[in-house]
């Protein structure tokens, strides 16, 4: 019952969804389908009248009747052919399947979009969301579809009873008994096809995994470089014969269940056929009467046995478009105050007050006890071992994550009371793994702030990326190897790119991690330089490995296995004699 319930509420979602995104189709999709169900009756009836006029004027010459009963059956063919194939099938079938799928993935994405990390880095979120991407698109849909198939079934079904009645309905009624054990099959059948997939959700997100890695570049060229096509390879046949496996054995089962229990129908038929041609012969019935009843009879059988079966793709279906609503319902882990206070200006202080982490599901701490303060205007540059914690302070900074313990107050409030889109407001922010989107070099630092009307070039030359508007099209350049006209460009080059975005957006608050991994020295000190310069009265927070850059800054943070161990300027850490004068030191040695 329970599950009856969901699978209600689903189609429900389903329907209203498919509503909304377009009234007239919704309505067109499921209205021609119960006319084509009228017509397909009518042609069944004109064709029996065509029979019974054909035996009458048998004994003299065809009359001007008959005539007008083929032209009425050939027009009821035709308009039952276009309504059902042309418009139901085909206009109103793909226009909604289009707008619908449609409507799905824009959900699907802004799902994706409002989702936290502390979500986002879940795995069985991750598997969640690999199982629906896998599925969502045709699954939903189908289910769209059977609804429409349904309405076709049920109404088939209550013309063929009516028709019956005027026949007997003993056989009919017997047929429907024993088609139904049809529909529990199918039904037992999906529960177990998808129990078997949501079992091995992890194998299919492995698979999921795979195929990612040969289509980006970076790992697809190690593969090729490395020889590791066919490791993959074999790994990915592994995984998919193990998954088939699972699957082959119910299939089976359920194959020779359903088989049996189907040829029983034969067998209702033959009698129901056998009494009916026993009435024509006693003069009972017409011959065009058995036309009816043969077309009405093997509708019938058709129809219960489609209706059973789109019941059970329902079913089957619904365990899959269950997983899409349950992300759809997801709710997010960092929570939004009600009332959250705003934020209008940029902040005077942010402090971290005895602010401790560690990541959901483990139970050691990534940063233990953190106490530091980032005053308005001062330049922040935080230095570590990899590992240290440096990137999970910054994403508590974000607000992607809540401290397990202390608070990080932004001018004296706690930021878990701050409306989280006006913090962002404050905030620029240049990824170690930055994006890069295969859309035009103009776009990627609009993207900054697209409200912004400021020209790009300007902010591209402050990130030292004057060679990057050499490019054949300049700022209308398409970037990347993803459309056919994009131009790739080096890693530097798209480093100078993210960097240009997070200034173009103008944020007081400017934060970056290892902004200058992949750009060479020179170009660097002019960006850091340029930097210094654009926020002397705001704040820039940066982490790098190279003391280069970090003995720029005003402060430097040095962390060592989650604990803040020495704050300070470049020359007062370098007189103490301590963990970053160890760090300078040896790379120093490295350009020695």
């Amino acid at each position: 019952m329970i599950r009856f319930k969901n699978i209600l509420k689903n189609l429900y979602l389903i329907l209203k969804m498919a509503w909304e995104e377009d009234k007239v189709l919704f309505a067109g999709y499921f209205l021609t389908s119960f006319i084509s169900v009228i017509l397909l009756f009518l042609v069944y009836f004109f064709y029996k009248l065509m029979i019974d006029q054909v035996f009458a004027d048998i004994a003299t010459s065809p009359s001007s009747i008959l005539f007008l009963v083929i032209i009425g059956y050939l027009l009821v063919e035709y308009l039952s052919r276009f309504v059902t194939s042309t418009l139901n099938a085909f206009y109103f079938e793909f226009l909604l399947r289009a707008k619908f799928q449609n409507v799905l993935a824009r959900r699907f994405m802004e799902k994706l979009a409002m989702l936290d990390f502390a979500n986002l880095e879940d795995g069985t979120v991750r598997n969640l969301i690999a199982k629906v991407s896998d599925t969502f698109t045709w699954r939903i849909h189908a289910n769209l579809q059977m609804v429409n198939y349904i309405i076709y079934n049920i109404a088939a079904i209550l013309m063929s009873f009516a028709i019956a009645y005027q026949f007997g309905y003993g056989y009919f009624i017997l047929l429907f008994i024993f088609a139904a054990p049809l529909y529990f099959i199918r039904a037992k059948f999906g529960n177990i096809q998808w129990s078997i997939y949501s079992s091995q959700s992890d194998k299919i997100n492995y698979l999921w995994y795979l195929r990612y890695l040969f289509t980006e570049f970076p790992t697809l060229s190690e593969i090729k470089m490395y020889g590791l096509k066919d490791y993959f390879l074999n790994k990915a046949k592994k995984l998919q014969d193990e998954i088939v496996d699972r699957y082959k054995k119910p299939i089976i089962r359920q194959a020779l269940i359903s088989s049996g229990v189907s040829l029983v129908l034969p067998v209702i038929i033959f009698f129901a056929v056998k009494d009916f041609t026993g009435g024509v012969f006693a003069k009972k019935h017409s011959l065009g009467d058995f036309t009816f009843f043969l077309n009405t009879l093997y509708t019938f059988v058709g129809q219960i046995s489609n209706l059973l079966v789109n019941f059970g793709v329902i079913y089957e279906n619904n365990l899959y478009v269950e997983d899409y609503f349950n992300l759809q319902g997801l709710e997010n882990k960092i929570k939004e105050k009600k009332m959250a206070g705003r934020i209008l200006k940029g902040p005077r202080e942010i402090r971290f007050s005895g602010v401790s982490f560690s990541y959901p599901g483990s139970d050691s701490l990534v940063l233990n006890n953190i106490n530091l303060t980032i005053k308005k205007g001062e330049d922040i540059a935080i230095v570590g071992h990899n590992g240290a914690g440096k990137t999970t302070l910054i994403k508590l900074l974000l607000r992607f994550y809540d401290p397990t313990e202390g608070k990080i107050l932004v001018d004296g409030k706690d930021l878990r009371t701050l409306n989280t889109n006006d913090w962002y407001k404050q905030l620029s922010v240049l990824f170690q793994d930055f994006a890069k989107y295969n859309l035009t070099l103009k776009e990627n630092i609009q993207f900054g702030s697209v409200s912004s009307k400021k020209s790009v070039k300007e902010f591209l030359k402050q990130a030292q990326g004057d060679d990057v508007l050499k490019i054949k099209k300049g700022v209308e350049q398409v970037l990347g190897s993803w459309f056919e006209d994009g131009e790739e460009i080096s890693i530097g080059q798209w480093q100078k790119v993210a960097i240009a975005r997070a200034l173009y957006r103008n944020a007081p608050l400017l934060i970056l991690d290892e902004p200058t991994s992949n750009i060479d020295p020179q170009a660097e000190y002019d960006i850091f330089n340029n930097l210094k310069s654009l926020y002397k009265k705001r704040n820039l927070i940066f982490i790098s490995h190279r003391f280069s850059t970090v003995r720029m800054a005003d402060k430097i943070y040095v962390l060592d296995k989650g604990k803040l161990v020495e704050e300070g300027s470049h020359q007062e850490l370098f007189n103490s004699k301590g963990l970053y004068r160890k760090f300078f030191d040896i790379q120093k040695k490295g350009y020695e």
